[in-house]
């Protein structure tokens, strides 16, 4: 073969002794062959140097796959919160942002829950593979750290929401948390703020790696040591004889928080906003309507998970990867009449 000549897959079939569909097949990890066959065939692959297109790849993919099937393909989409979890809000938004990518690039849907009775990992993995399905999507586990040793990822395109440490480490997307903290104090400190008061359920920052404590003690917001107020750290939604305590003893002039039922506690202690507080919502979703806050933007984290997985499939880039990537969401702010107003805009209105 002349050293210009680009070798195909006639030529690796030609070595090996066996048929294009063959090779085919083994080089995209495809069941229907011998394992011994399809180590000949990688072999033979690597010594004559063959590349695979990318775009052709995926082009005769989608080809090959509309004479062969009449359903879509399939991403799996495991949900891994605890049972019972409240998924009203971005929860939903997320979910609903996979679905509709999805479906724009040719797949749906099919969804797992981690944690349903009666259910395991293994099992789950199982049936995910019994469907045919070769794209998994691991929905924002809350504990800090997840062992995944035990499962079998091999042949799959994986990629994980949220900001769990996962062992082994796979593609991941996460919404910005400390990013997103950072830019909220500076744009509250342009409007006269400086005591800020961070309300965050425990489960939710563990689960971010405490990601927004390290942003509200970075030096690079300039907050005096004697206005850094320790985090509320929630264990229960309905502390309000806690919440009253802390408010009185770090006098906030600004609250910031996840959790829908903070701004009517606020209000039942005493402090309504903007008046005594500011109020801002660190997980906004359109359902606060006028409240100010920062939309971290989850419904983006779903499409790029999508995205992820289903270039995995096209590259043939399968199982856990050499390098994987860890991709941030950037959020974005949304004024509201939670605060106080941003001078130069209504000076220039």
């Amino acid at each position: 073969m002349s050293p210009t000549t680009r070798p195909n897959i006639q030529a690796i079939a030609d070595k090996v002794g066996v048929s294009k569909a063959t090779v085919s097949r083994a080089l995209r990890n495809l069941p229907g062959h011998r394992s011994a066959t399809r180590d000949r065939i990688l072999a033979a692959a690597k010594a004559l140097g063959y590349r695979s297109h990318p775009i052709m790849s995926a082009v005769m993919s989608s080809v090959r796959f509309r004479k062969t099937s009449l359903v879509s393909p399939v991403i799996a989409e495991i949900h891994c919160q605890p049972r019972g979890y409240d998924r009203e809000g971005n929860p939903e938004s997320l979910r609903r942002s996979i679905h509709e990518q999805a479906e724009r690039l040719g797949f749906r849907v099919d969804e797992f829950h981690w944690y349903e009775p009666g259910m395991s990992p293994q099992r789950i993995m199982g049936i995910i593979r019994a469907r045919g399905i070769r794209a998994v999507i691991f929905e924002h586990f809350m504990e800090r750290e997840v062992d995944l040793t035990g499962l079998d990822l091999g042949g799959l395109a994986v990629a994980a929401i949220g900001g769990a440490v996962l062992r082994p480490k796979l593609h991941r997307v996460e919404v910005n948390h400390y990013g997103n903290l950072v830019k909220v104090v500076r744009i509250l400190q342009a409007r006269g703020y400086c005591r800020f008061g961070v309300i965050i359920p425990n489960v939710f920052e563990r689960s971010s790696d405490f990601k927004r404590s390290a942003a509200l003690h970075t030096d690079d917001l300039k907050i005096p040591r004697k206005d850094i107020i320790p985090m509320f750290h929630r264990e229960r939604d309905d502390d309000l004889n806690e919440l009253g305590r802390w408010l009185r003893r770090y006098r906030p002039d600004c609250v910031l928080g996840v959790g829908k039922e903070i701004p009517s506690q606020l209000r039942k202690l005493g402090y309504p906003f903007p008046g005594r507080v500011g109020y801002v919502h660190l997980g906004w979703h359109s359902s606060y309507g006028s409240i100010a806050g920062m939309n971290p933007k989850w419904n983006s984290a779903g499409r790029v998970a999508v995205n992820l997985v289903v270039g995995q499939l096209t590259r043939n880039e399968l199982g856990v990867p050499e390098d994987p990537l860890w991709i941030l969401v950037e959020g974005e702010w949304v004024d509201g009449s939670s605060v106080r107003p941003d001078s130069a805009a209504a000076v220039a209105r």
